[in-house]
């Protein structure tokens, strides 16, 4: 006998065994989602106007340790009162995007049949990049693909999406397939100066992970050319024109350029028709890193925004952004289907299939970074399913017009100034009083950002703008209203004062310190 059968490990009458018998059992999952819903019912009723609450983090630690079972020294069995407890404490250190005093970030709360759902996901998974794996997942990729495609106007059988988690790597994979497109062999042999020194332009707003992108794939941070701003923070395409063409003079070999409809600090919308007719007219691939306004194209009203996105080669949108599902979830298309697979160019037996067929057409994971991968398209494909895309752009037309709102009121008022015309649910804006040079009004917006943050009633954000700070506001919860936005403009005045009185602004070197 070869194998001799023993005694099975997991004895009934060993605490191990029950343990671990315990940790799996479905009655475990009927107690904690319990415990579960009850807490999250409670969390989406509450009403308070809240911020987020910073705790020191050696203090949080010492709590999270004293909850794990590990730091009692001993196994314990499921313990609903410690799942209750930590619940609390990640309910207590999370943002609260259900108050309407969160104005902070660019995530918003989600549809909460998304978040179910998320968890049915996560239970039953479909890793999304094989269709053998994830079934559902794959065709719910090509579904919202069609759908997107027929808004855009493209046609849905020559281009193609995938989903990717986040929108750092769908920049990064589309830069990745721009190069290997331009620079075919790049991929085998490495990148090479046959036709110049590679290089990508950019925004000089564009979200960060687009420069670490350069680094990454081996063309270096010093061949990023830098494009110049208008006064409404887009792209200035009649002093960026000379920058590039003299760029392309000097022997630079541009392979993609790199713009945003949507920009992290202020929302930005570049001039996509302009900067389309440069990319085409010169041979560059043209991206669009629409990660928070590509959303626009689900609302007739918002989708002449986007003019010109339809002749980008790529763009991608953030769906855990302005589609309000569960993170990550970045939508990446590409007009041509067949530069899809350009990002990568590998063989892996066990997984990739040399001959499409009627189901591995279905597939992005030749054309994707990652392998197993959440199905988190099905959170956006289930919005579809159940309430349709309107309900998205119902919030998505909400949110921009109260930013609108919020603009005109603060421009009314003087001892406030706003920076730019929002162009999408984004505003940055300062608090001015008199008597005050520009620097010390810089620094007061840092000082004033903290104070409000730390009161805990509201959470908003701050950002550099030519060199000074400013306080930055983003709508994406849709239960704010101007009377939410009066009650924050009364909370910076309070904390300003409060401040103030703290600086002594008659120092002889023109400095505020503190008395």
């Amino acid at each position: 006998m070869l194998f001799q059968k023993e005694e099975p490990i997991l004895n009934g009458q060993n605490s191990c065994a029950e343990n671990f018998r315990c940790a799996f059992s479905p009655s475990t999952f009927d107690l904690s989602a319990q415990v579960a819903i009850e807490k999250i019912s409670e969390l989406l009723r509450r009403k308070k106007i809240e911020g987020v609450t910073l705790e020191q983090p050696e203090d949080l630690m010492s709590e999270a340790r004293g909850l794990m079972t590990a730091h009692s020294g001993s196994d314990a069995p499921f313990d609903p009162e410690r799942f209750s407890k930590i619940i609390d404490l990640y309910f207590r250190t999370s943002i609260k995007v259900g108050s309407t005093g969160y104005m902070a970030r660019q995530f918003s709360s989600v549809f909460p049949v998304a978040a179910v759902f998320d968890m049915i996901t996560a239970i039953s998974p479909q890793p999304a990049s094989f269709y053998e794996a994830g079934q559902l997942a794959n065709v719910a990729d090509k579904i919202i693909a069609e759908e997107f495609a027929r808004r855009i106007g493209w046609d849905p059988d020559t281009c193609d999406m995938i989903t990717t988690s986040g929108g750092s790597l769908a920049n990064l994979t589309a830069v990745l397939a721009a190069r290997n497109d331009r620079l075919y062999a790049s991929w085998k042999t490495g990148v090479t100066r046959r036709n110049g020194t590679p290089a990508i332009a950019v925004s000089d707003d564009i979200h960060y992970s687009v420069c670490r992108v350069p680094g990454i794939i081996g063309i270096g941070q010093d061949n990023i050319i830098r494009l110049p701003l208008n006064d409404r923070r887009q792209i200035c395409v009649r002093r960026a024109v000379p920058i590039l063409k003299e760029a392309l003079a000097e022997g630079k070999d541009i392979f993609c350029l790199v713009i945003s409809a949507g920009t992290t600090p202020v929302g930005a919308i570049d001039p996509l028709e302009e900067l389309a007719d440069f990319a085409e007219e010169h041979g560059i691939w043209l991206h669009v890193d629409a990660a928070h306004c590509g959303a626009f194209l689900l609302s007739e009203r918002l989708r002449p925004r986007l003019r010109g996105i339809e002749r980008a080669d790529s763009f991608c949108i953030d769906a855990h952004k302005t589609l309000f599902v569960p993170a990550l979830c970045t939508l990446l298309f590409y007009r041509d289907r067949s530069k899809a697979r350009g990002a990568f160019s590998q063989e892996a037996s066990y997984v990739f299939d040399h001959h499409e067929n009627s189901m591995t057409r279905f597939e992005s994971g030749a054309k994707n970074f990652e392998c197993t991968k959440r199905p988190a398209i099905l959170n956006l494909w289930l919005i579809w399913a159940m309430f349709g895309p309107q309900v998205i752009a119902q919030k998505l037309e909400y949110l921009v017009d109260l930013t609108w709102d919020a603009y005109s009121y603060l421009s009314s008022l003087p001892d406030f100034a706003t920076v730019h015309e929002p162009e999408a649910n984004i505003l940055c804006f300062e608090y001015r009083p008199k008597g005050f040079d520009s620097a010390q009004i810089s620094e007061l917006q840092l000082t004033l950002r903290d104070a409000i943050r730390d009161g805990g009633r509201f959470f908003i954000s701050k950002v550099e703008i030519e060199g000074r700070n400013v306080l930055r506001i983003v709508m994406m919860n849709h239960e704010i209203e101007m009377d939410h936005i009066a009650a924050l403009i009364f909370e910076i005045r309070s904390k300003a004062a409060e401040i103030m009185k703290s600086w002594d602004v008659q120092a002889l070197d023109g400095t505020m310190v503190a008395q």
